[in-house]
């Protein structure tokens, strides 16, 4: 069992959880929805702990980490539990990649790939949420600015007939 210090290592890396669908309001989603640090290094792979958040009343220690083949290849692959190598879990994802993988995440840990949920280096998930924003603003902007000059057209050309009427009443 190890021990995991309060504060993240120096130059540690961040992870976070998103979910893709309408499903945030879910116990288990709403879990692991967040912003992890590296703690430190389990079965040969750094691990994470999930950076609390103490606005939403977000208390519950949750933990990303791999684990070997050492219980059977049913138990091998990255997991969120309650501590490492605990019996609360709540996703697993059968990758043995070095670092967390993006999707095929699993919930409850024995059921099916819940393909909403993706985890991520916090500084690519961060580039990509404020390229999705920019995007929206972008095309909010595009369209307000289409209907402003629709608007202005109609307006010349009612101002147009206006005038036009105004020049045959004095004929």
């Amino acid at each position: 069992s190890q021990s995991v210090a309060s504060g993240a290592l120096p130059g540690a890396s961040a992870y976070t959880v998103i979910s893709k669908g309408g499903d945030q309001s879910e116990v288990v989603i709403r879990t692991l929805l967040g912003d992890y640090v590296e703690k430190g290094v389990n079965h040969g792979r750094k691990f994470f702990q999930k950076t609390p958040n103490k606005s939403s009343g977000d208390l519950v220690e949750v933990f990303l980490y791999y684990w070997d083949n050492r219980d059977g290849p049913n138990f091998e692959g990255w997991w969120f539990g309650n501590k490492l190598g605990g019996t609360q879990v709540w996703s697993h994802c059968a990758d043995k990649g070095l670092v967390p993988p993006s999707l095929g995440w699993k919930i409850p840990w024995d059921g099916q790939v819940r393909p909403t949920l993706q985890v991520g280096p916090k500084h690519e998930m961060d580039r990509k949420e404020a390229e999705e924003k920019l995007k929206s603003i972008s095309a909010d902007v595009a369209k307000v600015d289409s209907e402003a000059k629709q608007a202005m057209q109609q307006a010349t050309t009612l101002a147009g007939n206006m005038s036009n009427s105004h020049l045959l009443s004095q004929a």
